[in-house]
């Protein structure tokens, strides 16, 4: 049973971290909250227990009202956890990824769906995410799909301290026609971080990101000698693993999966595993982030390297750290296929057809596979989805 915070009690915890905060206490970056605890305490009594909450870098309010208890939040607060507070037991995430978690909610919803639960997705957002477009194609999906997701806009009038109307001018409020959204404005106490001057941190010593987010044991991918001397083409390889995969219930994810079947490779692999979706990257990615989430193991396919630096920041904020910053909690399987299209049967011109290899591989510090051979090809998936973690594998068109 989750405990009914009262305003002023809600009030007491955040000056308590806060009079730490300004004394030179906490030497870590995080956003206090305060100025909206009445509108939140309205609203999480339509958030039954067991529901999603997906927050953001102001997320201490949100974690207490969802029954963390407070002396679990306050301990991540002071470990340096503030903005990277989960609870995998009740559902709760959160992420300071501007404009990233509105697709992972969408994610999570669309697998609710499938699985036919009765849970639902609520998604926190500020108005600086609201300005995002990754926002709107994840209220759009939600909408057109009827997926069990809110999203809840808090306008505070800042986007780290500008206002609306510094950022958008006469287009400040923006109005929203949608049943998903949720919109409310608060004043807020306190300002978005410390200010230069408020606080000398030189006396302070930080830790490092190792000390606070130990990395991950890394998984060593098998030989598999079993398939050495195989005669199978790089094309058939991928198609043979595609089928495999298929067979096992995994997911396939991505724009002309269904209908242009991935250059032939989905083939063999039933349509209600593939999960079309626009041409919105980031919406790509958080999808199959928000569908793993929820035990499925998605296959992403970008049928052009150019195509993912759209969805850069998905990758290499989420995909590649959620396991680490959560401590284990939240667990990602997703393949990644990366096509790189250049040697393919028609000339597309310098931005389709670029080789962002050696990019992805500084980006992420999950393996980033690049088979030669068919053999090679079958090793690679076969890994990957041994592993349970995040793997790119790059595809190229001049070897099919």
């Amino acid at each position: 049973m989750r405990k009914q915070w009262t305003e002023e009690e809600l009030i007491a915890f955040e000056n308590r971290i806060g009079e730490l905060y300004f004394d030179n206490k906490l030497p870590f970056l995080f956003h206090l909250s305060g100025g909206n605890e009445k509108q939140l305490i309205e609203i999480f009594k339509d958030i039954k227990e067991g529901y999603y909450v997906i927050s953001n870098h102001r997320s201490h309010y949100h974690a207490l009202l969802h029954g963390i208890p407070p002396e679990v939040v306050e301990d991540r607060i002071l470990n340096g956890r503030s903005m990277f507070i989960y609870d995998r037991e009740r559902n709760f995430f959160c992420s300071a990824i501007i404009g990233g978690t509105p697709a992972i909610a969408a994610g999570i919803a669309w697998a609710l769906k499938k699985k036919g639960s009765d849970k639902k997705v609520w998604c926190f957002i500020g108005d600086g995410t609201e300005d995002s477009g990754h926002t709107y194609e994840a209220v759009r999906y939600v909408d057109g799909f009827d997926l069990p997701c809110t999203f809840v806009i808090e306008n505070n009038n800042r986007s780290v301290e500008s206002t609306n109307e510094e950022r958008w001018g006469k287009t400040a409020e923006y109005h929203w026609n949608s049943p998903s959204v949720l919109k409310y404005h608060y004043d807020i106490t306190y300002p978005h971080a410390r200010r230069p001057g408020m606080i000398d941190l030189s006396k302070t010593k930080v830790k490092t990101d190792e000390e606070y987010f130990p990395s991950l044991v890394p998984f060593e991918y098998p030989k598999y000698e079993e398939f050495d001397g195989m005669e199978i083409s790089y094309k058939d390889a991928v198609a043979k693993m595609m089928t495999e995969f298929g067979e096992d219930g995994m997911v396939f994810i991505g724009y002309n999966v269904a209908r242009g079947d991935a250059m032939g490779t989905l083939k063999n692999v039933p349509m209600e595993q593939k999960l079309e979706t626009p041409v919105a990257e980031n919406l790509m990615c958080g999808l199959a982030i928000g569908m793993s989430f929820e035990g499925f193991k998605p296959v992403l396919y970008f049928e052009r390297h150019d195509f993912m630096l759209v969805a850069a920041d998905a990758i290499g904020n989420h995909i590649d750290k959620i396991e680490r910053i959560s401590h284990g909690e939240y667990k990602l399987p997703i393949i990644i296929r990366a096509v790189e299209a250049f040697g393919g049967p028609f000339y597309s011109g310098p931005t389709h057809h670029q080789d962002f290899t050696s990019l992805l591989k500084e980006l992420v510090d999950f393996p980033v596979l690049d088979p030669v051979t068919g053999v090679d090809v079958i090793k690679a998936f076969k890994g990957a989805k041994e592993s349970g973690r995040p793997a790119i594998i790059i595809e190229r068109k001049s070897r099919y």
